[in-house]
């Protein structure tokens, strides 16, 4: 026999309560990460400075395939011309891999940061995919697999080491190692 004091009697729950209780903030809410790796957070870019310079980081998808080609230099040397046009947003350095790019970069401010990435990205794009079509029509889809990541330099050690690992990033990614001289040098 069960006392009253054994069964607990659970408090109704209102009905509102159970109809809110999908969305909202809440521990593993959000979209997933697609693909085999996670791409770029779609957090706030960090404030920085007019005299900070930023080290951006882009991969690229991986259908276009390696970067450290002679038609691939020349999409993206033109790209950092047109680049080159706008006023507030300058490319400083720029370094291909096979499978991304590291630019060491100068705007003003966010919106400029943001308007020279985009105009940057999209001629980026447009050349490539020129450049890996067949003659008559240019390849369609996507270059870039994902968001840029940015590091804002702040101290003068800082703007050494970034432009030392991006002029030297290559010899990283085994590109001194791979038995094949180059004729012509891209970094």
């Amino acid at each position: 026999m069960t006392s009253a004091k054994s069964k607990r009697r659970r408090k109704p729950r209102p009905v509102q309560q159970e109809l809110f209780r999908c969305g909202g903030k809440r521990r593993g809410a959000g979209r997933k990460p697609k693909g085999a790796r996670a791409g770029e957070r779609h957090a706030a870019r960090p404030d920085f400075k007019p005299y900070h310079a930023l080290h951006v980081v882009m991969r690229v998808a991986p259908a276009v395939g390696s970067l450290r080609r002679r038609k691939m230099y020349k999409a993206m040397r033109d790209a950092t011309i047109t680049a080159a046009l706008r006023e507030r947003f300058r490319i400083v350095h720029i370094s291909l891999q096979r499978s991304h790019v590291h630019l060491l970069v100068e705007a003003e401010h966010k919106v400029a940061l943001a308007r020279g990435m985009q105009g940057f990205v999209i001629s980026a794009a447009r050349n490539i995919n020129t450049a890996l079509g067949d003659g008559v029509r240019r390849r369609r889809g996507k270059v870039f697999a994902d968001r840029y990541h940015v590091t804002v330099i702040k101290s003068p050690t800082q703007a050494r080491s970034a432009i030392s690992y991006i002029l030297s990033n290559w010899r990283k990614h085994g590109e001194d190692r791979d038995g094949l001289p180059s004729t012509w040098l891209v970094d």
